[in-house]
């Protein structure tokens, strides 16, 4: 039998005390049925005992569980071993009187012939009955252990689930003080080159940009579309600091726009390539996000042709990129990943999350 243990406990237990009598009765007039002595007496005797016997199972798990709670392991099984054989003879002393009731019916030499063997019958009782008894004791024990199991992992998993939580907000907000260093030295340029309408725009565009990433949760998975608009409202804002130094060429075919992934991850990486891609440069640097699905993979990548190689100080890391290879982990584990490298002529940011989309709002 499978236990489900998101059920209430006491729904198992009373479950499986059902099952079990049920099994017992069966064992119980099995007999009485091959030698053909299964009356109506009989069966209504049998079915007594049955009842009892789940009565006394449900007693036993009242009086076991809830004490088990404040009690040590060997208190607890002290009080598990005293109620069990309390219940057990409790139970044997009822069907010996309700033998006794039944033989009134029978005839008086028979009757009196078994009544005379008083404890043995009682004797007999206990032996018949410990078995269904143990079993529900072991099954109710095993049962609570599983439970207790179950419970432990749930408040691991919600542990696990907050504590995840907690560090992608430090991941994403990471990203934030860093953005609007470079996005106020990119204002105060502008400003003190007189270019104070492309201030006003840089400005605008920032509000936009940060009403976007700090209204979401941390973990907000959002689709490519939205993700991209974000991004774009990074790259007006860089586009106004390098005029046309730079090119933004953004490539999202129609049938990924509602491709999910994680909120705020390919600023990171536009960032990285605007800080050692266009900023470097004298000449125009394109610089190109592009999607595409590869089997059951979203892939993004964010290309530049401005420095590349050339320069020591360019390599396929920093905050930006580790910090997106830690919010990849901590939102897919090895399902996802960030691949990156320089080029002939300038530097290529990929990332790869497992494809889904999201459904339209209703």
């Amino acid at each position: 039998m499978k236990i489900d243990l998101r059920r209430k406990p006491a729904t198992v237990a009373a479950g499986f005390a059902v099952l079990l009598w049920i099994a017992a009765f069966a064992g119980y007039i099995a007999p009485e049925v091959a030698t053909g002595h299964a009356g109506q007496r009989q069966v209504i005797y049998l079915g007594a005992t049955v009842i009892i016997g789940f009565i006394l199972s449900m007693l036993f798990y009242v009086g076991v569980v809830p004490a088990a709670r404040e009690l040590s392991g060997r208190m607890r099984l002290y009080l598990a071993v005293a109620l069990f054989l309390a219940i057990v003879l409790l139970h044997a002393y009822v069907d010996l009187l309700m033998i006794e009731h039944y033989l009134r019916a029978r005839p008086v030499l028979t009757a009196k012939a078994i009544l005379s063997g008083t404890e043995l019958l009682f004797l007999n009782n206990v032996l018949l009955l410990t078995p269904a008894h143990i079993t529900y004791v072991f099954g109710v024990g095993m049962g609570l252990s599983m439970r207790a199991v179950y419970e432990r992992e749930q408040r691991l998993a919600a542990a696990l689930a907050a504590a995840q939580d907690a560090q992608l907000a430090a991941l994403r907000f990471q990203i934030n003080p860093h953005f609007l260093f470079n996005s106020l030295n990119a204002v105060m340029s502008l400003v003190g080159s007189g270019r104070n309408r492309d201030a006003e725009t840089v400005v605008a565009r920032l509000a936009e940009f940060f009403r976007a990433t700090l209204s979401s949760e941390p973990n907000a998975i959002v689709t490519l579309e939205e993700e991209l608009d974000v991004l774009g409202a990074y790259l007006d804002i860089e586009a106004a600091r390098f005029g046309e130094r730079l090119h933004v060429v953004i490539d999202l075919p129609d049938h990924l726009a509602r491709a999910s992934m994680p909120h705020f991850l390919l600023q990171p990486l536009a960032e990285n390539a605007v800080k050692h891609g266009v900023a470097p440069s004298k000449r125009k640097v394109t610089l190109t996000v592009s999607a595409r699905a590869a089997d059951d993979l979203l892939v993004v990548q964010v290309r530049d042709d401005g420095a590349g190689g050339a320069p020591p100080t360019r390599k396929p890391g920093g905050v930006g990129l580790s910090n997106v290879s830690a919010r990849l982990k901590a939102h897919y584990g090895d399902r996802a990943n960030l691949r990156s490298e320089r080029l002939a002529r300038g530097f290529l940011a990929e990332v790869a999350v497992p494809l889904s989309f999201t459904r339209p709002a209703a």
